[in-house]
């Protein structure tokens, strides 16, 4: 009998453990998106549907590579050459004229968003480009449970040795809302709810 309630006491010892744990994760977790709720701007994927920015941890493979920008933004069109830094620390992009000079930057460190640049729309929220680049350099892993967690669906088909290499799409229901093709130097982003698209090449 003693040895049946040891075990039953090991047992709900190890339980109670554990559930504190995962209580302290979730908290954890829960501080990081309440502080990006406090002060970014949430990305309406639908006219109804609004998602914020994941952490900065959704990134795990770090990308460090010059990119040539060609974005078609309905009535506006723009190249232009970029930096882009992105992984576990957050993302930065330096927008760079043809002479190698910054003209402008975008920046998201995890509790904040901005962008400083005459090129893109006044009306387009850097949230929207941080979240397309997300969607693209972002784990799938972090991606799927997020736009769940917002009525959405995200999925992702690999296939190596073809072109592209990965497709994803943002999905409201069967409707895709995004798409998101990945080839090995290149990344292209339809947004068929929006009406844009661009392409980002990474340079030799």
């Amino acid at each position: 009998m003693k040895k049946i309630e040891l075990i039953t006491a090991l047992t709900l010892s190890l339980f109670l453990l554990f559930s504190c744990n995962s209580t302290r994760n979730l908290a954890e977790l829960s501080e990081a998106e309440a502080t990006i709720r406090r002060n970014t701007n949430p990305v309406y994927v639908t006219n109804t549907k609004k998602v914020y920015l994941l952490p900065v941890e959704s990134i795990q493979t770090p990308v460090e590579s010059y990119q040539y920008f060609e974005g078609d933004f309905g009535s506006k069109k723009f190249n232009s050459n970029l930096f882009v830094t992105a992984g576990s620390s957050g993302i930065s992009v330096l927008i760079l004229n043809e002479m190698g000079i910054e003209m402008g930057n975008l920046v998201y460190d995890g509790e904040s968003a901005s962008i400083e640049s005459t090129l893109f729309p006044k009306s387009l929220k850097c949230e929207y480009i941080l979240l397309d680049l997300q969607n693209a350099y972002a784990d799938s892993v972090a991606l799927k449970p997020h736009y769940a967690s917002y009525g959405l669906v995200f999925e992702e088909i690999s296939q190596p040795g073809k072109v592209p290499v990965k497709t994803r799409y943002i999905k409201n229901g069967k409707k895709i809302i995004e798409k998101i093709s990945i080839f090995e130097k290149k990344i292209e982003i339809e947004n068929y709810l929006r009406g844009y698209s661009y392409r980002l090449t990474a340079s030799e």
